[in-house]
């Protein structure tokens, strides 16, 4: 284990710790994170949320780069497998380095599970992730554009809901999403004791009082409460942050043009997510779902089965475990 000691800020000249396992880690990754750190010219530094933005690359969707986290646990595996962690004096978050979009959907504690438990969680994820991103954008685009694709029934209920609304189905979905956020955001200023009550309570009453007035429709209320357990379903608060901006993005695409609008939107975006990289790691690396080679997958098989470190950091030693690692069967 090697720590190397650097400063940062030419006021504050806040301490930061480079750490990296010296027979594991990439020597080049190690190199490239090290002259960052080395050339940053500011005043001063004072959080791992700064430093994240000052040695991160940019992209066109500001998707999170590194992750950032406070279990010791979790910062242990990854230094394992041979990424690189950096620590801020005074900060209580650790930044890891290389990071890629499947990254932020995992959680530590999947690889303590049963692998078929592990598996139905990490799909779950990532399905919430699809429906955070995109379920709204859909409902108006099928209203709007493509109301064959429901049943007649549906329709019906829809369109009967939908008689004493006033205003046009994007304006109605805004002024809900919005309101979301604006509970959630308040939930998380005041006193812990209450926040989660306020919340609770506050899309309750407010839900129940937009139906009753005529300013939504129930349907509406569903969609955007489906949308919102499926953003706190994120392991990650800042990719979860990236899905929430963006859905009102595809919102208005999907008001303006439909499916096509959607569509289009997609393409766009993941052009976007594959042209990222994170310290020269492609962000979409190891999007495959089955880990068939060196430990680069979303699903995971048996931990008797993992055997390789993930490849798209080019660790030193690539191998972990023997072939056979339960030499007592």
């Amino acid at each position: 284990m090697n720590i190397e000691n650097i400063e940062i800020g030419n006021i504050t000249k806040t301490k930061c710790a480079l750490c990296f396992m010296s027979n594991l880690a990439n020597s080049d990754l190690v190199a490239e994170i090290r002259y960052r750190l080395n050339n940053i010219d500011v005043d001063s530094v004072i959080s791992a949320g700064a430093l994240e933005q000052l040695i991160t690359d940019t992209n066109e969707l500001s998707v999170p780069q590194v992750i950032s986290t406070e279990r010791p646990d979790k910062t242990a595996s990854y230094l394992l497998e041979g990424r690189v962690c950096v620590i801020l004096n005074g900060a209580p978050y650790a930044i890891i380095l290389p990071a890629v979009m499947i990254d932020f959907l995992k959680s530590p504690d999947d690889r303590n599970l049963k692998v078929p438990f592990a598996n139905f969680i990490r799909s779950i994820r990532f399905l919430a992730a699809l429906i955070t991103l995109l379920l709204p954008g859909l409902y108006v685009a099928i209203c709007s554009f493509h109301q064959e694709f429901l049943p007649t029934e549906l329709l019906f209920s829809i369109l009967a809901s939908r008689e004493t609304v006033p205003f046009p189905l994007i304006v109605e979905i805004l002024v809900m999403e919005i309101s979301f956020e604006l509970i959630r955001e308040a939930g998380l200023r005041v006193p812990s004791p209450i926040g989660p009550t306020i919340g609770i309570v506050g899309g309750i009453v407010l839900g129940q009082a937009a139906v009753s007035a005529g300013i939504v429709s129930p349907i509406l209320i569903i969609i955007v409460a489906i949308t919102g357990i499926s953003s706190f379903a994120i392991p990650d608060y800042s990719f979860g942050f990236h899905l929430r901006f963006y859905r009102f993005l595809f919102i208005f695409l999907g008001s303006m043009a439909g499916f096509l609008g959607i569509s289009v939107g997609l393409f766009v975006y993941i052009s976007l997510l594959c042209n990222t990289k994170s310290f020269g790691t492609s962000y979409t690396t190891g999007l495959s779902f089955v880990e068939k080679v060196r430990g680069s997958g979303y699903i995971i098989p048996p931990i008797w089965k993992r055997e390789y470190r993930n490849s798209f950091i080019n660790p030193k030693e690539p191998k972990k475990q023997s072939n056979v690692s339960m030499k007592w069967r």
